[in-house]
């Protein structure tokens, strides 16, 4: 197969290699693909908004601390059946 990349494109690939980060321009072409995979099979996340929502979710962890596995299964119970016999 042969394709023709705009001139960015090719450019982005080439550094890729370059940095040594890939070994190939079919290993950057490979990851690409199964990146974008990736993304259509487990979200569709708007550009930068997966970074948003992970600077969010480190803030408040910092801001509020973390539950225990236990406890969020519970509070979670609880959200449930309150939504349930509203």
């Amino acid at each position: 197969m042969n394709l023709s990349l705009d001139p960015k494109l090719q450019k982005l690939i080439e550094e890729r290699v370059k940095s040594g980060q890939y070994a190939s321009v079919e290993d950057v072409v490979a990851a690409a693909l199964l990146t974008l995979d990736q993304q259509e099979r487990f979200g569709d996340f708007g550009p930068g908004e997966l970074d948003e929502l992970l600077a969010e979710g480190e803030r408040s962890i910092r801001e509020e601390g973390t539950l225990d596995g236990n406890e969020a299964f519970r509070l979670r119970q609880s959200r449930r059946s309150s939504k349930k016999n509203s």
